[in-house]
């Protein structure tokens, strides 16, 4: 497995999502997933925003060996489809684990909305976010990694006499 070639595919994935985040916040939604994993942390504003991306670009690049790995022993390849398939299975778990923040989160429900499972506390904007970003994610690790090549040794031939 070529781990650095995953990092680096995850970390462009994540900052693909996070382009995404931007957008539907510039039309509306309110969801800022580096501003509830930096206020994990630290107090909301600018540092805790900074923080939370750093830690979405470091959890983005782990994430991505594990993408790397399934590329290796499950598919053999890797492609935008094939990743966008992982991204797919992604979002249902991350979604899930959407559903937990308040579990997880000190300033939820408290200081800050809880997103729900899903995101589905802001609505079916934030349901389709979910997956698309997810997907799009997928789909970016997979057209950036490639696998590496195992030669497995040729089986002998039978040798007739």
């Amino acid at each position: 497995m070529n781990v650095g070639r995953a990092f680096l595919a995850g970390v462009v994935g994540g900052i693909v999502m996070s382009i995404g985040l931007a957008m539907g916040r510039a039309m509306g939604m309110p969801a800022n997933l580096e501003m509830m994993l930096g206020t994990m942390l630290l107090e909301p504003g600018t540092a805790a925003f900074m923080v939370g991306m750093v830690m979405h670009l470091m959890i983005s690049g782990l994430i991505a060996l594990i993408y790397a790995w399934g590329f290796e022993t499950l598919t053999h390849r890797s492609s935008a489809l094939i990743g966008a398939g992982f991204g797919f299975i992604h979002a249902l778990i991350g979604g899930m684990v959407m559903g937990m923040m308040p579990m997880m989160h000190p300033l939820i429900p408290e200081m800050m909305p809880a997103p729900g499972a899903f995101m589905s506390n802001l609505g079916m904007m934030g349901v389709l976010a979910e997956f698309v970003l997810h997907i799009l994610y997928g789909a970016v690790v997979g057209a950036i990694y490639i696998p590496t090549l195992v030669r497995r040794p040729a089986q002998a031939t039978a040798q007739t006499i």
